[in-house]
């Protein structure tokens, strides 16, 4: 029987209702809640995936660790050792330096229960205020002019606001893909008020802007003269609310003196607009009866972030456009529960409730309330001076919670040697991923979303209960259990010994009291009852909460009236100059949030974006001679990117766009955006300016090398093709031991029965051979390397000198022991041994005794029955391809070689061979004698790594190698059937191709793209005869593992499908492969398959693959599948998302989808064809 839960989304903070179902074997399914007032039942790509991040618990930390000192390796202990360690540690440095020599780094993802207990510990017990979230580096620009204009910090509005507004204004925001869900009210009050008008402005020209009519591309930092100019404009005209300006606010009057000392056609050069569009916008939201703007990261992540959150709400004010349905200022919040955190004064700045830190009868409420000691009246440090106080020694112990400070800071290499230095660091976490990990004296297990119990508040100020669902993994514990286990190892035993987390909330919402953001009448019960409550909620409230702030027009300022802050238009960020003549600005993709520890684990999300990338203009590419997708280096004052360059008209000429969500890839920060972001923060907030960093981008050179590839097989000619592609400098040498070099061996078979001939098994034709500016030495051999010296030696004696070697020597034919040199007994690996079996057999002398049921004695007993060969296939075990096919499998394929009347002896082997110079025959261990006219071993291959063991390699059954294909040398690289990589030797050719290829990319400078083991692919080549194998065949004797088949024995028709956590994880296809290529993919990539598992081997056709780039990630459908539908007549974007099943999820590929129809348009008409094929 399953169960059925309520819950909220744990990304970002719109605040999505989520409809959970557990099965009764503990698997999760996420689907959105119809009920919720926020969502409706819908949800993004993001929120679809949830419970597959829940599923997936590979990376979860299990059990507590502690090391003794810092040149010891953590080792596991029990939770009293390791929270008894902590509280000896942290008693002393206090003891020695003071309270504020430890800190807490905590999440915007926390429960707002876990923000309150960790606030209430280091303020009230400790006598600290060091404790800042990654929350400072998002919202705190809002919080400081929200408190500044309106009081406090209070959202005055809600999103049904949307649906009533005549005017829309999003301001560095791309809520398009951001806040999808958001976004979707948006366009649906659109299509309910075609009048609606919606004004975005963005350097960038975002998936947002197809919405827009008008969309202002400004200069990046010139937002507060964009607003000036606006203000300007609105009194000109007599949009201004004088009423409300004189009865409601203050500051009006230095306000209109400071946006009339610019001209309107000034502010637009300033800004890089025309002036017609900026007088639009203005006249937009002056006739406007409702006007909502909308603002994130663009405006808050600025040194003058707070002065461009003021000059956006003084247009509010100045109108008189808030606490009234419709209108009003509106910050998106970037994570799920900021607003949570700073309810229970979770930052260094704050005080629960939104009481004053520095009001000293406040804090003497706070402390009598707690029961603690005297609270201090400093401001702890924010978050990046925590890291600043960590590195210069004055904060010795860290406490890091629930996030990654080394993704997200900026400069984070400023940040990495504080965590080197510090006495003391503690990182409480749920995943074994994060680089901080590396720096953790403690490590504490915690409990992630859906295995604890909380409460969090949305943008709207909507509080929702999460229920728990799962059980933790290992010892993991919640949050508030590790935190208050901490409190009463430090001696604050009783004030933290709460029965609940009910008990936690109960004690937050009691101390909001006769506070504007009073909770009091709010419980547990409550929420579950009602599902949510938009705050305030005071004792003795019955309905669901407030849902509009300042309807009275009060507001919580001294005086009870709106400040109008007149604020300086100069941007105080660092300028370009000559060294650094760009301006990067940073942001998110659609699928992906924050540092993807949760995302990261959902394939499927990484199919839309699946690399970092430098977004750069066109125009400003050409100036540096840099190609589309070239890689570039980014460089600013604090470090250096590597990225590739995606070109983009969308992006402002002297403006390029770097994603945030890189960290280090495998220990190599080359993608880690944050590397390069400004140092400034905002004096008033503390928020640093990741908007606005200058930065020199070129086209990435690297030296010129001397690479040598020994070997010419599909291993040496994939890495030769893919490498020239990405470098056409380094000189290259390859070494052919034969005389033919690069050709398919795999179909040796079909060039002995002459279905092919020589030339189309070739793979590099002379043409490409110069082209590829190689030195090809045929038939030269490589006797040794010397490593001290990088160098080789050849067959002929000579002496190479290399800066890269890449082995690539391919495997050998195996045979059995003592086998006789007989004429007439063959391998099958090369051009020679081809050429000579087909100079020995002929029609009519005998039979062919092929040695193993493998697919390389298969297929050549195939070709040999095509030649009208007599043909018996010896085969030591009972079943044909037994570790590649299931018994059924093997038994239908040993029907389909009897048909073709190809004899096979199971569970037998030779004995000895008959004939004296020339093969005549066989004996069998089971006594049996064939005559034959040739015997073919096809017993498997041996990996050629003499050379490798002979100059010191490590090696196993292959030459070891890591992700890279780098050996333990290096300079030496190992692709192929040699390279052994996590104790698997991949010998299939799609392997030596995709290892090929991560080599290359590597060896050019790219590090984005690393091995991670090929999917075992077997593919019988067999005239008449479909049977394909992909990943495992036979299932393991474990639940978490489905079987989906459909079988015809009759037509030997067979298809099975092997499902493990809701990812293909095997197949076998007889008799049809129309859906190799979906399968290949869908195990190579490790997608989810969510409503696909339904389709599988069901539809009586198969599901149509991804074609192209993916554009929706709810639907798997690529871009491809799009133009398709196109091609059939559908020219309009709701007929087209319905006849591609794209844009019906979350919508957020909806922009994209609607570029795609209005480029395929333009070919159309003249007549040019637009459909797309899949590549298998």
């Amino acid at each position: 029987m399953h169960q059925n839960f309520k819950s909220t989304c744990c990304y970002c903070g719109v605040g999505c209702g989520i409809a959970v179902k557990k099965e009764p074997d503990g698997r999760i399914w996420v689907e959105g809640d119809k009920e919720h007032p926020v969502n409706k039942g819908m949800l993004c790509s993001k929120g679809m995936n949830l419970h597959y991040t829940v599923m997936d618990r590979q990376d979860r930390l299990l059990y507590p660790e502690m090391r003794h000192n810092k040149n010891l390796p953590r080792h596991r202990v029990s939770w009293d050792q390791a929270l008894e360690k902590t509280a000896r540690v942290f008693k002393t440095l206090i003891e020695k330096f003071g309270p504020d020599s430890v800190g807490f780094y905590a999440s915007g993802q926390c429960l707002t229960e876990e923000y309150y207990i960790v606030n209430k510990l280091i303020k009230g017990f400790i006598g600290s205020n060091n404790i800042d979230t990654n929350s400072r580096l998002c919202m705190s620009s809002a919080v400081a002019a929200y408190k500044m204009s309106l009081g406090e910090d209070s959202v005055p509005g809600c999103y049904d606001d949307i649906a009533s507004a005549d005017c829309i204004f999003v301001a560095g925001a791309n809520p398009a893909w951001c806040h999808p869900v958001l976004w979707r009210r948006v366009e649906e009050a659109r299509a309910k008020n075609p009048a609606l008008k919606i004004i975005v402005s963005d350097p960038r020209r975002t998936q947002t802007c197809s919405l827009a009519n008008i969309h202002l591309q400004v200069n990046p930092g010139t937002d507060i003269v964009l607003h000036h100019a606006i203000g300007r404009l609105l009194i000109e005209s007599g949009y201004a609310d004088d009423s409300f300006i004189v009865n409601h606010t203050e500051g009006f009057e230095k306000y209109r003196g400071k946006v009339m000392q610019r001209s309107v056609a000034e502010s637009a050069l300033i800004c890089g607009i025309d002036e017609a569009d900026l007088r639009l916008a203005a006249s937009y939201i002056g006739k406007s009866a409702g006007f909502v703007s909308m603002w994130a990261m663009g405006l808050n992540q600025s040194v003058i972030g707070v002065n461009k959150n003021l000059s956006l709400i003084n247009l509010h004010l100045i109108t008189g456009r808030i606490g009234k349905a419709g209108s009003g200022p509106f910050s998106l919040t970037g994570q799920p529960n900021a607003m949570g955190g700073r309810e229970v004064g979770g930052m260094a700045n704050l005080l629960p409730a939104h009481r004053d830190l520095t009001n000293a009868s406040d804090r003497e409420y706070v402390q009598k309330f707690w029961g603690g000691s005297a609270i201090s009246p400093k401001p702890g440090y924010t978050a990046t001076e925590m890291f600043e106080a960590l590195n210069d020694g004055r904060l010795k112990a860290i406490w890091i919670m629930c996030t990654n400070p080394l993704v997200s800071l900026p400069d984070t290499r400023l940040a990495e040697s504080a965590l080197r230095k510090a006495k003391f660091v503690v990182v409480q976490e749920i995943s074994c991923k994060p680089e901080t990990l590396a720096y953790a004296d403690v490590l504490l297990p915690a409990a992630g979303w859906a295995e604890k119990e909380g409460s969090m508040t949305n943008s709207e100020r909507r509080i929702s209960h999460l229920n728990k669902m799962v059980e933790a993994p290992g010892e993991a514990l919640a949050d508030t259990e590790i935190l208050c286990r901490f409190a009463q190892k430090m001696g604050y035993g009783e004030a933290f010994d709460y029965q609940s987390t009910s008990a936690i909330f109960d004690e937050h919402c009691a101390l909001t009291k006769n506070t504007h953001i009073d909770i009091s009448g709010l419980n547990y019960a409550i929420l579950k009852e009602k599902g949510t409550v938009q705050w305030p909620y005071p004792a003795g409230e019955s309905h669901s909460g407030t849902q509009r702030l300042f309807e009275d027009q009060v507001f919580h300022t001294v005086s009870k009236k709106a400040m109008i802050h007149t604020v300086s238009d100069t941007n105080q960020s660092a300028m370009p100059d000559s060294n650094f003549p760009l301006i990067l600005t940073t942001g998110r993709i659609r699928d992906q949030w924050h540092t993807m520890s949760k995302t990261g684990k959902v394939n499927k999300l990484k199919q839309h974006i699946s690399e970092s990338f430098l977004e750069i203009n066109p125009v400003d590419a050409a100036d540096r001679a840099i190609l589309e997708n070239d890689l570039v280096e980014i460089q600013s004052e604090s470090g250096k990117v590597r990225v590739k360059a995606k070109f983009s008209p969308d992006i402002k000429k002297g403006v390029v766009f770097l994603p945030m969500h890189w960290g280090k890839i495998l220990n190599n920060d080359l993608n880690r955006t944050n590397n390069l972001t400004s140092k400034l923060i905002d004096p008033l907030s503390k928020e640093p300016d990741f908007k606005f960093s200058r930065v020199q981008v070129t086209r990435y050179k690297k030296p010129v090398q001397r690479i040598i590839i020994i070997g010419a097989g599909a291993a040496a000619f994939s890495f030769v093709k893919n490498y020239r592609q990405l470098n056409t400098a380094d000189d290259i040498t390859v070494f052919s031991k034969e005389s033919h070099p690069f050709y398919n061996r795999i179909l040796l078979p079909d060039y002995i029965s002459g279905e092919q001939d020589w030339k189309q098994l070739q793979k590099m034709t002379a043409a490409e051979e110069y082209a590829f500016n190689i030195h090809l030495k045929r038939g030269i051999s490589i006797e040794s390397i010397d490593r001290n010296q990088q160098s080789v030696r050849d067959s002929n004696g000579r002496n190479y000198f290399y800066d890269i070697l890449i082995l690539a020597t391919g495997s050998r034919a195996a045979s059995l022991k003592n086998t006789p040199g007989m004429e007439g007994i063959f391998s099958m690996r090369n051009r020679r041994d081809a050429d000579e079996f087909k100079g020995h057999v002929s029609p009519g002398k005998g039979k062919v005794i092929i040695i193993g049921g493998g697919l390389l004695g298969i297929e050549l007993a195939a070709s040999l029955k095509e030649m009208r060969m007599d043909v018996a296939i010896i085969h030591r075990t009972s079943r044909l391809m037994g570790r590649q096919l299931d018994p059924l499998g093997s038994q239908l394929l040993q029907e389909e070689l009897a048909a073709r009347n190809i004899e096979i002896y199971f569970n037998d082997e030779i004995e000895r061979f008959l004939g004296i110079r020339s093969v005549e025959g066989v004996k069998l261990k089971s006594g049996l004698t064939i005559n034959c006219q040739a015997v073919v071993m096809a017993v498997g291959t041996i990996p050629n790594i003499e050379l490798a063991k002979e100059c010191g390699l490590e090696c196993k059954q292959g030459i070891i190698v890591n992700e890279y294909l780098q050996t333990s040398d290096p300079a030496i690289f190992a692709i192929g059937e040699i390279s052994s990589f996590e104790g698997t030797l991949y010998g299939i050719s799609a392997a030596a191709e995709q290892q090929a290829e991560i080599a290359s990319r590597y060896l050019a400078g790219d590090i984005s793209k690393y091995y991670q083991g090929t999917i075992q692919m077997n593919i019988l080549k067999v005239s008449g005869t479909d049977l394909i194998s992909l990943g495992i065949a036979e299932c393991p004797d474990d639940k978490a593992y489905e079987e989906i088949i459909f079988i015809d024995r009759a037509k030997r028709y067979y298809k099975k499908c092997i499902i493990h956590n809701d990812r293909l994880a095997g197949a076998i296809l007889i008799g049809d492969k129309t859906e190799f290529s979906e399968f290949r993919d869908l195990i190579q990539n490790k997608t989810e398959l969510s409503e696909k598992r339904l389709r599988l081997l069901r539809s009586g056709k198969p599901t149509e693959p991804v074609i192209g780039k993916l554009i929706c990630s709810c639907a798997n459908i690529g871009e491809g599948n799009i133009t398709n539908k196109i091609s059939e007549g559908y020219q309009e974007l709701k007929s087209l998302c319905m006849a591609s099943g794209a844009g019906l999820g979350c919508g957020s590929c909806k922009p994209e989808i609607e570029a795609i129809l209005q480029k395929t348009k333009i070919p159309m008409l003249s007549g040019e064809s637009t459909t797309l094929t899949s590549v298998a």
